[in-house]
């Protein structure tokens, strides 16, 4: 079964066409903030947690957490004391709340290898609760409407270690599935996985049923690929899973349905050459046998087809990707066999595939230069050392590359693998509409995502499939105006979010500044034309800088369309932004 391809086309009506850009206003935001009792529980890469995937997972994990089964200001977080500490903001009298919910069972005292914490919330009397050492603890928390003054204890109603012994995850997503008498509960976990010779990223879905006594695990299925994943979460019919990743995910494990002998072929199948590319370049590297005669090996290279082979034998055969300059085409055959063929493409741009439609015999590998610069920027975010106020801290930023990795930001795909027959049934290119981060809009849809759409920033929800139909429909709900522009000019950011509603869009640096722009600005404002003089009527929009550093390092966010949260060690900080 072929993949569809999934086309992204705005609602017009939803983009600002006369938008201009931000004014810088020095007004400063009124702010509340609240000590808390208790710091946060924020866990470091140790030695052998070094990829580039690690890093992604524990420089960007938010640490605060909102309910969105409950329309008040409830925020959620796990403190080193491993307790979920419930914090309550009143917006009209500009106060906080807090109090202990859930005491984590067993209070396993921090390895090498652990996962920071994390906590989500599948129903309103629900939550599924890691505290990072392999654990997964499904939680009768009680309704929740009410403030953290008044809340009640949760109470845990099963504990499963899911991956093992010494294996550890984050809850990326969680969902109920209503079904005659029965409730399924699935869990989407993330873990990271060492091959030979690269970082995996894995997948772990996991359903329990409950009989009306007891949850019991019911399936196990698991999802591999090489990389980060942007962007993960299951279906709201719990029968797919959304993935956006630079490279293919694919099922290695499932309890509930054999995995097809196609797809095990293709995962045996040897890799007979690599290629490496710039923007401007490809070289193919292949390796011939030890006694091997020139005359037999043939490079032919057209503008748009590759054949090379050597005896009768194949290595690389197909259409490119794209088009190349099949006169520049050199190649050179060293003594040990070794091959390098080097090809200039006609466009500079970076390659999602070397042939079209992809191939199981070769493999992309990345420029080791590339590794070393990402994990010297990175560094900063994964280690217990602070900055000194003469470094300029670079941020996190997910086009930086590593060979373990062997990805792009120029690569990435949103996918939709189907469970039943383990099969990519959509896809959706984003090398044009640059990932930039997800946002929930409805509490049981999955959360939407955030893409940039030539100077602005489109925001996409996916919804499940149509009945009857292989329609995937993925809505444009609202575009953050300028912001795809102002976003890349950014390179320390470590978050960027927005609200539910889009009236402002946000950039949070690690430790210095959150920038807030806010599109509802002056209407008023008239631009002079220089040649005819002539006064146009132009809408900009208003960029406010808020100064976090007196509260140290920034670990969650969260935006609503009245504040702005800010989550840092030991404080929490509410933002009035409307």
């Amino acid at each position: 079964m072929s993949s569809s391809l999934v086309e992204l086309r705005p609602n017009r009506r939803l983009l600002e066409l006369d938008f201009e850009g931000y004014k810088l206003n020095l007004q400063a935001l009124p702010h509340y903030s609240l000590e808390l009792a208790s710091p946060v529980d924020k866990v470091y890469p140790d030695d052998v947690q070094y990829s580039f995937v690690h890093a992604k997972l524990f420089a960007l994990h938010n640490h605060l957490v909102l309910d969105y089964w409950d329309y008040s200001f409830n925020y959620y977080y796990i403190d080193k004391n491993q307790q979920v500490r419930h914090v309550t903001f009143e917006n009209i009298n500009h106060t906080f709340q807090n109090n202990i919910v859930y005491d984590i069972p067993a209070h396993i005292e921090r390895k090498p290898g652990h996962f920071n914490p994390s906590l989500t919330f599948p129903a309103s009397n629900l939550a599924v609760v890691s505290d990072g050492t392999g654990m997964l603890h499904i939680v009768d928390t009680g309704p929740r409407n009410r403030s953290a003054g008044r809340n009640q204890l949760w109470h845990t109603l099963q504990s499963s270690l899911i991956l093992g012994e010494n294996k550890y995850f984050v809850i990326v997503d969680a969902r109920i599935q209503e079904k005659k008498n029965t409730e399924t509960l699935h869990c989407l976990l993330q873990s990271v996985q060492q091959n030979e010779k690269h970082f995996e990223s894995v997948l772990t879905w996991v359903s329990f049923d409950n009989d009306g006594e007891s949850w019991k695990q019911m399936s196990f299925r698991q999802v591999q690929g090489k990389g980060i994943v942007h962007y993960a979460a299951i279906e709201t019919s719990c029968s797919a899973l959304y993935v956006a990743s630079d490279n293919i995910f694919k099922f290695t494990m499932d309890s509930e349905t054999e995995i097809t002998q196609k797809n095990q072929r293709m995962e045996s199948r040897k890799i007979i050459y690599t290629w490496l590319q710039t923007s401007e370049d490809v070289t193919v590297t292949l390796k011939l046998e030890e006694k091997y005669n020139k005359k037999h090996f043939h490079v032919l290279v057209s503008p748009i087809t590759i054949k090379v082979s050597y005896a009768g034998k194949t290595f690389v055969e197909g259409k490119l990707k794209h088009n190349v300059d099949s006169n520049l085409t050199t190649w050179n055959v060293q003594e040990d066999g070794k091959v390098d063929i080097l090809i200039t493409k006609s466009d500079s741009m970076l390659w999602d595939e070397l042939i079209e439609g992809g191939d199981p015999n070769g493999e992309q590998i990345v420029d080791a230069n590339l590794v070393e610069e990402a994990h010297q920027r990175l560094a900063h975010l994964c280690s217990e050392t602070e900055a000194t106020s003469e470094q300029s801290v670079p941020g996190f930023s997910t086009q930086e590359l590593e060979e373990c990795d062997a990805a792009s930001e120029e690569d990435t795909v949103l996918v939709r693998l189907d469970a039943t027959n383990h099969e990519i049934t959509h896809r959706i290119p984003l090398s044009v509409h640059q990932y930039l981060f997800s946002v929930r809009l409805e509490t049981q849809e999955v959360p939407a995502l955030a893409l940039r759409q030539d100077v602005d920033a489109c925001i996409w929800q996916p919804y499940s499939l149509l009945v009857n139909t292989e329609t995937w429909p993925v809505t444009h709900q609202g575009t953050l105006s300028a912001f795809g522009y102002v976003q890349s000019s950014k390179q320390n950011r470590k978050f960027v979010t927005c609200p539910p509603n889009f009236s402002y869009s946000v950039v949070c640096e690690s430790e210095r500044h959150i920038f807030i722009y806010r599109s509802t600005g002056n209407q008023d404002s008239q631009l002079r034309k220089r040649t005819g003089g002539m006064m146009k009527a132009i809408k900009v929009g208003q960029q406010n800088l808020f100064n976090i550093d007196k509260y140290g390092e920034v670990l969650g966010i969260n935006a609503t369309n009245e504040y702005l949260f800010i989550l840092t060690e030991k404080t929490l900080v509410a933002i009035e932004v409307q």
